[in-house]
């Protein structure tokens, strides 16, 4: 009956205009399109089972978009990277694709200098393991041709986030190797000048939990760096730093899990785009269980329960993120991006399987099709 009730509640979030009053704010978001698969990408694309991965620029008044597709979720040699372009997002052309005879995934745009770069990172062929190789940077010559290069000195960190400031670039990177293992973990922010080598921040990683990945990072107004940091197995840390030490990164605990999680400023306010657990929070392995079968616990649990996207807004004051509002999402789902669109309307991109069916599990989903659409949200 609650998953009934769910699915009822999420068609009339996606098909109507929704107005939520919460924590004194008006939400609304408007109606998913779905862009790939669609009639807006060029036929030349071939399109396979599963789409995820995406992430959207808007450079020189074109948007750019690239996006992984694969035979599954998992990791496989036939994984793909697309590269498009479209000046209104309903119709898109060919740039160029990237395929490495290994799996390659976690796009990542920037621009810096008037010039556009494309970071993605080479994975390996067998879907049971997680196995980053190199870092891969890709930018458009002059002669519209793309060229690409491995980042020296970062084989086997994965990017995650990338934001101008000042005068050079901040990527977050975490060790990815062992990550289901006897993982070091190794979360840190790097910095660069051109775009093409990269150095750390500061000689010590900003977090060394075991687990820690997916460092996410906004700036509020005074240039004070907070971030979210997610811990396989586990839950979750949200850091702090001030703006005159941004490589010292204090952090709280979070039972709570956001996977894939995007953050973006509003009226100095952080909010937070994520995949959300609806069996509640993440960590419920008893106490007293050793680490190892605490994560493993953890892991298989979460992996047959059912996700779907939220918004969430940060509270300063308790260190934790708040639940404002569900997005679009069902099963495999959550690789948002947020472009600002106007003061106060924003594009959501992102990848889900069909949220218009009953919930699945989050596994069940990994080997289902995803497709990728875009929305507009709100926020007052």
């Amino acid at each position: 009956m609650h998953i009934m009730l769910k699915h009822v509640s999420c068609i009339l979030q996606f098909t109507l205009f929704i107005y939520l009053n919460s924590i004194g704010q008006k939400i609304s978001l408007g109606k998913p399109l779905i862009l790939v698969p669609s009639g807006k990408i060029p036929s030349k694309i071939k399109i396979q089972k599963s789409n995820n991965n995406v992430d959207v620029i808007l450079f020189k008044e074109t948007y750019y978009m690239a996006f992984r597709t694969g035979a599954h979720h998992f990791p496989n040699k036939k994984s793909k990277l697309y590269i498009l372009r479209s000046k209104d997002l309903n119709k898109w052309e060919y740039e160029t694709e990237i395929s490495l005879g290994n799996d390659v995934r976690e796009p990542r745009w920037i621009e810096f200098n008037n010039r556009l770069f494309l970071y993605y990172f080479e994975g390996g062929r067998c879907p049971l393991q997680f196995q980053p190789q190199h870092i891969w940077v890709s930018y458009p010559l002059d002669s519209g041709l793309w060229y690409s290069q491995i980042i020296q000195g970062m084989d086997g960190f994965v990017p995650w986030r990338l934001k101008s400031y000042d005068n050079y670039i901040l990527m977050s990177a975490y060790w990815g190797k062992d990550l289901y293992g006897n993982h070091k973990g190794e979360l840190r922010l790097f910095k660069s000048f051109d775009g093409l080598s990269w150095r750390p921040i500061s000689e010590k990683p900003q977090v060394s939990a075991n687990g820690a990945e997916e460092g996410e990072f906004e700036f509020d107004n005074e240039g004070n760096l907070w971030a979210c940091v997610r811990l396989e197995g586990e839950g979750s840390l949200i850091c702090y730093a001030p703006k005159n030490s941004l490589h010292q990164w204090t952090s709280f605990k979070s039972k709570r899990k956001y996977d894939s999680s995007c953050m973006f400023n509003h009226n100095n306010n952080i909010y937070l785009v994520a995949r959300r657990n609806l069996d509640g929070e993440f960590s419920k392995a008893p106490a007293w269980f050793p680490y190892s079968l605490k994560k493993f616990y953890n892991l298989i649990r979460y992996s047959l329960t059912a996700k779907t996207t939220a918004l969430y807004k940060l509270n300063k004051t308790l260190k934790e993120f708040e639940w404002l509002i569900d997005l679009p999402g069902c099963g495999d789902n959550a690789f948002p991006k947020i472009l600002s669109k106007s003061p106060n309307k924003f594009l959501l991109f992102n990848y889900s399987n069909d949220f218009n069916k009953p919930l699945i599990p989050w596994l069940v989903g990994q080997l289902k099709k995803t497709f990728i659409y875009f929305m507009e949200i709100d926020i007052q």
